[in-house]
Formats: C-alpha cells, sequence, structure tokens
C-alpha cells in the first residue's frame, strides 16, 4: 500500500507541477502587464483545476495575493514553486503535507455535518410518528 500511496503522490505533484507552468503560461500570454486580484487567483485556480482534490491542492502550492501584483510577476512566483516542487520532498515535509490534507478534509466534513445536521434526533422522530401512528389507530 505504502509504494502505491508514493506512487499516487508522485503523480499528483508531477500533475501540480505541470498545472502552475500552464498557470504561469496563461498569465503571460494574456495582459501579462495587467494587475492580478485574489479574485482572479481562485478564478485561475478553479480553470485549470476542475477537480476539488487538485485545485486545492493548487491552492496550497500558488501563493496568497496580498498586495499589487502584476500577472507576470505572479507568473514569476508560480513558476518559482513548480520548481520548488520538483525538488523530492522530505519524510517530514511529507508528513506535514499529508496532516494538513487530512485537517481540510476534517474541516470539510464538519462543514458537510453542519449543512445534513445532526441526526441524534432521529430516536425523537420514531417516537413522535409510532405515537401519532396509535393516535390514529385510536381515532378509526
Amino acid at each position: 500500500m505504502t509504494g502505491r500511496y508514493l506512487r499516487a503522490s508522485a503523480q499528483r505533484q508531477t500533475l501540480v507541477r505541470q498545472m502552475l507552468v500552464d498557470m504561469a503560461d496563461r498569465l503571460e500570454a494574456n495582459r501579462p502587464d495587467q494587475p492580478l486580484t485574489p479574485v482572479g487567483r481562485i478564478a485561475l485556480i478553479q480553470a485549470t483545476a476542475m477537480a476539488p482534490n487538485l485545485s486545492r491542492l493548487l491552492r496550497v502550492q500558488a501563493p496568497e495575493i496580498t498586495a499589487s501584483v502584476t500577472r507576470r510577476e505572479y507568473a514569476a512566483q508560480l513558476r518559482r514553486n513548480a520548481e520548488a516542487t520538483s525538488q523530492p520532498q522530505s519524510r517530514a515535509q511529507r508528513v506535514d503535507a499529508l496532516h494538513q490534507l487530512a485537517d481540510e478534509d476534517y474541516a470539510e466534513g464538519q462543514r458537510h455535518q453542519d449543512l445534513i445536521g445532526n441526526r441524534d434526533d432521529a430516536h425523537l422522530i420514531a417516537g413522535a410518528s409510532e405515537s401519532a401512528q396509535a393516535r390514529v389507530e385510536k381515532t378509526l
């Protein structure tokens, strides 16, 4: 199983590296002297990776925009990050990355749980329907 995970991880890293380069190419080809906004960064990530797990990895690798930056400057940052991902990670870095992904997945699960609600009241619903059924039978 470890070999399979490492192979999948290496494939994801290669894919992320290629997507970072593609994003940089797109920024340099289209309006390179225009500013890039944080919303533009998110749109670029979503246009590059449609899969949620890949866009999550891209968000980690693509730096946040905190100041005014042109598309060309941001492309250079993306290229630096792509080069950094081509270097093999140490075991500690891989473990940290796994912990970060696990934390994000846990938070996503918590948000999903909040959306669907906590079904701890299921026994109350079952009891209410049984008593309603008993009342209907009494009246008949």
